[in-house]
């Protein structure tokens, strides 16, 4: 085992109560170093909640903008079979048309 070396134990001490009063003497200039290097940091933080938050912003409006593509197709389609509907009722009341029979269907060979 070594023996412990009180001299340079000492001189430690001695380094650290003079990094102390340093510390102590110029603590306004400690103060405002550890405001910066706090401020500094808040700004990397909410810079990358702000990069999150586009982010999910872009996605949702991607979904968004899917859905409205999707609605527009649907419109589309509603209005197309809304179309059959309107004339095949047209065909009934003003024509007197009606959809025939298994009885009248008759089949066409194919060549």
């Amino acid at each position: 085992m070594k023996k412990l070396d009180l001299k340079r134990f000492d001189t430690h001490q001695g380094l650290l109560q003079i990094i102390w009063s340093d510390i102590q003497h110029y603590r306004g200039l400690v103060l405002w170093c550890v405001i910066a290097l706090v401020s500094a940091l808040a700004a990397v933080y909410l810079t990358h909640l702000n990069r999150e938050l586009l982010a999910e912003r872009e996605d949702l409006l991607r979904q968004r903008d899917a859905i409205d593509v999707e609605y527009r197709h649907l419109v589309l389609e509603q209005n197309t079979l809304g179309e059959h509907s309107r004339i095949e009722t047209l065909a009934q009341r003003e024509l007197g048309m009606q959809r025939p029979t298994e009885q009248q269907e008759v089949l066409v060979p194919w060549r």
